[in-house]
Protein backbone atom coordinates (compact mmCIF):
# COMPACT_ATOMS: atom_id res chain seq x y z
CA UNK A 1 0.00 0.00 0.00
CA UNK A 2 1.26 3.19 -1.21
CA UNK A 3 2.04 5.95 1.71
CA UNK A 4 0.33 9.78 1.41
CA UNK A 5 0.89 12.84 3.31
CA UNK A 6 -1.71 15.50 4.71
CA UNK A 7 0.02 18.57 4.42
CA UNK A 8 -1.37 21.33 6.45
CA UNK A 9 -0.84 25.15 5.87
CA UNK A 10 -1.80 28.17 8.20
CA UNK A 11 -2.22 31.14 7.26
CA UNK A 12 -2.89 34.47 9.13
CA UNK A 13 -6.04 36.29 8.69
CA UNK A 14 -4.58 39.91 9.23
CA UNK A 15 -1.39 41.18 7.87
CA UNK A 16 1.23 42.53 10.59
CA UNK A 17 -0.63 45.68 10.59
CA UNK A 18 -3.57 43.77 11.34
CA UNK A 19 -5.43 44.47 8.32
CA UNK A 20 -7.75 41.94 6.98
CA UNK A 21 -6.52 39.32 4.32
CA UNK A 22 -8.14 39.76 1.24
CA UNK A 23 -10.72 36.70 1.08
CA UNK A 24 -9.84 36.30 -2.79
CA UNK A 25 -6.25 34.97 -1.70
CA UNK A 26 -7.68 32.50 0.32
CA UNK A 27 -10.22 31.55 -2.31
CA UNK A 28 -7.34 31.39 -4.85
CA UNK A 29 -5.29 29.05 -2.63
CA UNK A 30 -7.97 26.90 -1.69
CA UNK A 31 -9.05 26.54 -5.47
CA UNK A 32 -5.04 26.00 -6.99
CA UNK A 33 -4.74 22.82 -4.07
CA UNK A 34 -8.09 21.58 -5.04
CA UNK A 35 -7.21 21.71 -8.77
CA UNK A 36 -3.73 20.00 -7.99
CA UNK A 37 -4.74 17.14 -5.65
CA UNK A 38 -8.02 16.72 -6.05
CA UNK A 39 -9.67 17.68 -3.31
CA UNK A 40 -8.91 20.87 -0.34
CA UNK A 41 -10.20 20.99 3.19
CA UNK A 42 -10.72 24.70 4.91
CA UNK A 43 -9.08 24.81 8.61
CA UNK A 44 -11.25 26.78 11.16
CA UNK A 45 -10.03 29.66 12.38
CA UNK A 46 -7.80 29.03 15.76
CA UNK A 47 -5.93 31.34 17.50
CA UNK A 48 -2.12 31.12 17.79
CA UNK A 49 1.71 32.75 18.79
CA UNK A 50 4.76 32.30 17.37
CA UNK A 51 8.35 33.87 18.30
CA UNK A 52 10.73 34.61 15.67
CA UNK A 53 14.45 34.51 15.32
CA UNK A 54 15.06 37.79 16.83
CA UNK A 55 12.58 37.41 19.44
CA UNK A 56 9.68 39.20 18.16
CA UNK A 57 5.79 37.91 18.95
CA UNK A 58 3.10 37.70 17.35
CA UNK A 59 -0.68 36.93 18.03
CA UNK A 60 -2.48 35.55 15.24
CA UNK A 61 -5.94 34.42 14.24
CA UNK A 62 -5.38 31.46 11.40
CA UNK A 63 -7.17 29.66 9.14
CA UNK A 64 -5.38 27.47 6.52
CA UNK A 65 -6.07 24.48 4.50
CA UNK A 66 -5.07 20.79 3.95
CA UNK A 67 -5.02 18.17 1.27
CA UNK A 68 -3.93 14.67 1.06
CA UNK A 69 -0.61 14.52 -1.43
CA UNK A 70 1.21 11.85 -2.75
CA UNK A 71 4.40 10.89 -0.99
CA UNK A 72 6.67 11.34 -3.30
CA UNK A 73 9.44 13.83 -4.71
CA UNK A 74 7.15 15.89 -7.01
CA UNK A 75 4.59 16.54 -4.07
CA UNK A 76 7.68 17.99 -1.66
CA UNK A 77 8.85 19.90 -4.58
CA UNK A 78 5.58 21.66 -5.67
CA UNK A 79 4.99 22.62 -1.52
CA UNK A 80 9.31 24.25 -1.57
CA UNK A 81 7.80 26.01 -4.06
CA UNK A 82 4.31 26.73 -3.43
CA UNK A 83 5.23 28.62 0.06
CA UNK A 84 7.24 30.65 -1.49
CA UNK A 85 4.19 32.02 -3.48
CA UNK A 86 2.07 31.96 -0.16
CA UNK A 87 5.12 33.68 1.71
CA UNK A 88 4.73 36.68 -1.24
CA UNK A 89 1.11 36.44 -1.53
CA UNK A 90 -0.10 36.67 2.05
CA UNK A 91 2.98 39.21 2.54
CA UNK A 92 4.25 37.00 5.90
CA UNK A 93 7.99 36.45 7.11
CA UNK A 94 6.75 32.82 7.14
CA UNK A 95 4.26 30.24 6.19
CA UNK A 96 3.85 26.89 8.59
CA UNK A 97 3.29 23.84 6.34
CA UNK A 98 3.45 20.80 7.62
CA UNK A 99 2.90 16.80 7.00
CA UNK A 100 2.17 13.91 8.16
CA UNK A 101 2.49 10.26 6.46
CA UNK A 102 -1.02 8.62 6.19
CA UNK A 103 -2.22 5.28 4.55
CA UNK A 104 -6.10 5.06 4.50
CA UNK A 105 -7.39 2.02 5.95
CA UNK A 106 -11.37 2.73 5.07
CA UNK A 107 -12.56 2.65 1.76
Amino acid sequence: MKFKIRVEILLPLSYNDGKPIEKSKFVNTERELAQHFGGCTTLIPVEGLWIDDDLKEYADINSGFYVVAPLNKESIGFFEAYVKKLKKRFKQKHILLTFLPIRRILF
